[in-house]
């Protein structure tokens, strides 16, 4: 689902910023995406779902952006970006350093999180790492 979700955003971040998608063929468009581990590979396993040729791609975070860059055809860099909570702020800052390097002529960048099994999440609160309050507060004190 992630992948598909992806996909479906970046398509329309194209068109909002005023391209059609196929102008972007062949081009030098990196791919910067703020991304994580799901749980839906451990959703699929425990309902004891036949494993396919695609299972493992499907569901690994790191495949979303290659798919993304593969789909649209894009020759630019296409990184998945890991680094919890920031993911989506540091996949910006790389979009942007590629392009002031000239790594890529332009960049989609962004973050992308569905929130399959609770685990993880039970996991941060029992921590104390989420807000009381649902929201994100990314720089309270």
């Amino acid at each position: 689902p992630q992948q598909r979700l992806l996909l479906t955003h970046a398509w329309k971040a194209i068109e909002d910023a005023g391209y059609a998608s196929k102008s972007l063929s062949g081009t030098k468009t990196g791919v910067f995406i703020g991304t994580g581990n799901t749980g839906y590979g451990s959703l699929l396993a425990n309902a004891d779902a036949e494993i396919e040729g695609s299972s493992a791609a499907n569901t690994s975070p790191s495949v979303g952006p290659n798919r993304v860059s593969y789909t649209l055809n894009l020759h630019g860099p296409s990184e998945p970006i890991d680094t919890a909570c920031s993911s989506s702020l540091v996949a910006i800052h790389h979009a942007v350093s590629s392009i002031e390097e000239g790594t890529c002529d332009m960049a989609l960048a962004g973050g992308i999180n569905t929130i399959v099994l609770p685990d993880v999440y039970i996991s941060f609160d029992k921590a104390g790492a989420l807000s009381k309050e649902g929201r994100c507060k990314t720089f309270s004190d």
